[in-house]
């Protein structure tokens, strides 16, 4: 006395995927423009603080130096890692 059950047909398609969300893409640009400002804001306190007391040009070379080469590594690590993401 059982009675046949019919199951509704399953969709083989994929399901349709959707677009990122608007904010997540104005994310980097903005990250950059940011990192850019900061850069110029330090460097304009930097500049003025090697005017305004000339002992400290060469403390602030070797500082800006060492900086530099750690932005360096740091830059070239993730540029590896987005390598090697693709």
């Amino acid at each position: 006395m059982s009675q046949p059950t019919s199951t509704p047909p399953q969709s083989t398609s994929p399901a349709p995927q959707q677009p990122p969300p608007a904010g997540s893409t104005a994310l980097l640009p903005l990250l950059a423009l940011v990192f850019a400002l900061l850069l110029i804001v330090i460097g304009a306190g930097l500049l003025y603080l090697t005017v305004a007391h000339p002992s400290l040009a060469m403390p602030l070379t070797v500082a800006a130096g060492g900086v530099t080469l750690v932005l360096t590594i740091a830059g070239v690590i993730a540029a590896f890692i987005a390598a090697s993401r693709r």
